[in-house]
């Protein structure tokens, strides 16, 4: 007897399909609700201000969806292990308190930290690189290193929060805090 499976089929399936699908904003914007939608939209402008590239601004914001997609379909799919789904929580966890950590430093003057800041995403990236390397492709490992790799640089961090450094960002910084306290207020976060 082989060790086929339908169901694990289907699964690659999906997540091959998963790749093709979302490289369409249109088609990711319809599979994600509103809030998060306004979300990724406000966080690409603001990627976009900060590096002045829409192609590279762009590919951040896909690869953020791509990675959440992805791993709720693996969560949807039963595909964690107890100790995965563990780090799951701790990863929904530590995301809340970065979410809520920015929302402070933006709200609350000369409060920013920058060190505490670039130490959580640190280890929110670690955390979703460990959850992901048994299931996904190093290519989406490699996706997680490439958004990481943007929104925890000093320059990046200090270009929102750091005052009139960069008046443009911080302006865009408003909506996606406002849009943060909407998705923390669903429990989306």
């Amino acid at each position: 007897m082989t060790d086929f499976k339908a169901s694990v089929v289907a699964f690659e399936v999906q997540k091959n399909f998963a790749n093709k699908f979302f490289s369409n904003k249109a088609v990711a914007k319809s599979l994600i609700d509103d809030t998060s939608g306004n979300l990724l939209d406000n966080l690409y402008k603001l990627l976009y201000v900060f590096t002045k590239n829409k192609k590279d601004s762009e590919k951040t914001t896909r690869n953020i969806i791509k990675i959440a997609i992805k791993i709720g379909m693996l969560q949807r799919g039963d595909k964690f292990s107890r100790e995965e789904k563990t780090n799951l929580v701790q990863i929904q966890k530590n995301l809340r308190t970065v979410a809520m950590t920015l929302i402070s430093f933006y709200q609350v003057d000369h409060t920013y930290d920058r060190n505490f800041v670039i130490k959580y995403l640190t280890e929110l990236e670690t955390l979703l690189k460990n959850l992901i390397s048994n299931h996904l492709t190093d290519k989406s490992v490699g996706r997680v290193e490439q958004i990481f790799g943007v929104v925890k640089t000093p320059e990046f961090l200090d270009s929102v929060y750091v005052p009139k450094k960069n008046s443009e960002m911080r302006e865009i910084m408003g909506t996606v805090v406002s849009d943060l306290n909407c998705c923390l207020e669903a429990g989306i976060l």
